[in-house]
């Protein structure tokens, strides 16, 4: 019922659905930076591990999809994955904490943020998880550079996924004023790199990617804080060019909105699929993971603007 209420009330928007987080993983300080899973679980990345204790957490796709069949309010407790960094941090100056994570089998594949003397990069690592234990290793002895096509305060690659058997990862500003020719790199499962793929510009924040589906098709989160309208510089919106805004994107500036992509002939393009829009609300949502729930829809995660939100987002 209140899903069809607004839905109905906001036409071509998608309401957000608040799953409610308990224990250590709800901390604001954490910063979730991406999401992803790993078999039937779903493992919530942030981007700033705890110090003495450092973790990333989990939650089973059964324990959500009860709770959202239940339609419960009763909040979730993730379990802890316990995290061996090794010297990572000291061997990254200016270090930023985790951005974006995937898996190929039980190897994970990370990306790493750093700012050093106002110079922005991006570091591929991988790591090994024993889920049974709830314990990853990070392999600290191989490091590899992602080269950004420019230097943007705070944006980095915040993107990964698979591709075939090795690995795609999507640098965050891909405006036509700031970036006018974005590719998107990859990598095989040493992190060596291979061809890059060319990429059609987008403008506001690319800060997460589902993984591909059968058709080679991914989605993406695109998101504007009008707060960096000088540092992206948007030029013109082409996603909302033949479609209906939805009634509060009207209202706001900011944006927030899922937008589909299809790897075609070793090339990205947009797909026909209409984008997207979520109900906004006063205060922007800084949406920094995503991925697929099954039939569903989506699950999506709030870093620390305004708060920690993980949230289920209907199909519409």
């Amino acid at each position: 019922m209140i899903l069809l209420f607004y839905q109905n009330i906001f036409s071509q928007e998608v309401f957000p659905v608040e799953i409610p987080l308990n224990g250590e993983a709800k901390d604001r300080d954490l910063e979730f930076s991406g999401l992803t899973w790993y078999k039937e679980n779903l493992i919530l990345l942030p981007q700033y591990v705890k110090k003495e204790d450092p973790g990333f957490y989990t939650i089973s796709k059964k324990d959500l999809i009860n709770w959202i069949n239940a339609n419960q309010e009763k909040a979730i407790k993730p379990k802890k994955i316990k995290i061996e960094l090794s010297d990572i941090r000291e061997k990254i100056e200016g270090f930023q904490g985790f951005e974006a994570i995937t898996f190929i089998g039980n190897k994970a594949y990370m990306i790493i943020e750093s700012k050093n003397n106002g110079i922005m990069k991006s570091f591929l690592i991988k790591g090994k998880l024993n889920f049974r234990k709830l314990k990853l290793v990070i392999d600290s002895k191989i490091i590899k550079e992602i080269p950004l096509p420019v230097n943007i305060k705070n944006m980095g690659f915040e993107s990964i996924l698979k591709y075939q058997h090795d690995l795609m990862v999507l640098y965050e500003a891909n405006g036509a004023n700031i970036n006018n020719n974005p590719l998107a790199l990859t990598y095989n499962s040493s992190l060596n790199p291979k061809n890059p793929i060319t990429f059609p510009n987008l403008e506001y924040r690319l800060t997460d990617v589902t993984e591909l589906d059968s058709k080679n098709n991914f989605w993406a989160i695109n998101y504007f804080w009008p707060g960096e309208k000088e540092r992206l510089n948007p030029g013109k919106d082409l996603i909302i060019e033949d479609i209906k805004e939805g009634m509060t994107h009207k209202r706001y500036e900011h944006v927030e909105r899922l937008v589909e992509f299809k790897i075609d002939s070793n090339k990205l393009i947009r797909t026909s699929t209409p984008p997207i829009q979520l109900v906004l609300e006063e205060k922007s949502r800084n949406w920094e993971g995503l991925v697929r729930f099954e039939d569903k829809g989506f699950l999506m995660i709030v870093d620390e603007h305004p708060r920690t939100l993980l949230a289920f987002i209907p199909k519409p």
